[in-house]
């Protein structure tokens, strides 16, 4: 892929008065000066982030072309404000090249850049229906580079009391199935707690994973308790503080 080139070059100063979509002025600031000007950028991004705005398919299908051309070329801080300043038009969320956007992030030596971006759409108040498929996209991206540490610390973040995307059901299996899967046993336990205490019952999949792990650690004993305990979980029965207080006991005496 060719590396990223200003298209562009004007300065903050000089941006053209017909520029008056605040899209269209970011877009145009990102595409001349994101590798020297932050500055504009910053600029940018303020005019942006007053109000909902249209974003015209041109202009949607230019930013979607870029947001690769900038992953490509390093330039992730620029792309994550981009993305950031784009949902004010509430484009559909795959017009905005998201996979190549989190595969890029979840490809960095640290999570400076994933933070960065959930950070950035936790204050944006256009981006929070897309929060949870991004960091869904976040936790199996980090599975599948067997970064399960990382995708621990994503979770952390949506349990957070101010998260405005707490963990559903879903998240909570996808997570234990990944935990499970890379040999993460206790991290495994400790999403399966956060779900039970919130209410939610595992499905007879993820009962099944926790219990095969559990044998594979030759901890049998323990395997059939929390199986019987979540089973009555899932008949509707009313045993949620028992599997609690049995999990608990179980990370208690977790030796690694």
């Amino acid at each position: 892929m060719m590396p990223f080139r200003r298209v562009l070059c004007f300065s903050p100063r000089t941006i053209p008065s017909f520029f008056s979509n605040p899209i269209s002025l970011l877009f145009s600031t990102l595409s001349s000066s994101s590798s020297d000007s932050p500055a504009a950028e910053e600029e940018a991004a303020a005019a942006a982030a007053t109000k909902h705005i249209d974003l015209t398919p041109e202009e949607l299908t230019r930013i979607s072309l870029l947001i690769p051309r900038l992953c490509s070329s390093d330039q992730l801080p620029t792309a994550i404000r981009l993305v950031d300043a784009s949902f004010l038009a509430n484009p559909p969320l795959e017009s905005l090249s998201p996979r190549i956007l989190i595969d890029r992030l979840t490809s960095e030596p640290d999570m400076t850049q994933s933070m960065a971006l959930l950070t950035r759409l936790k204050h944006n108040k256009f981006a929070l229906y897309s929060l949870r498929p991004i960091t869904t996209l976040l936790i199996s991206s980090y599975f599948k580079k067997r970064r399960p540490k990382e995708a621990f610390k994503v979770f952390n973040w949506m349990s957070r009391p101010d998260s405005p995307c707490a963990p559903q059901a879903a998240a909570h299996a996808l997570l234990v199935h990944g935990f499970c899967r890379n040999g993460f046993l206790l991290e495994a336990l400790k999403v399966l707690r956060a779900m039970v205490a919130a209410d939610m019952a595992p499905a007879a999949d993820l009962r099944s994973r926790v219990y095969r792990a559990l044998l594979r650690e030759a901890r049998i004993g323990e395997a059939k308790e929390l199986d019987a305990a979540l089973r009555c979980v899932g008949d509707g029965g009313d045993g949620f503080g028992k599997v609690i207080d049995l999990i608990d006991r179980m990370i208690g005496n977790w030796v690694e």
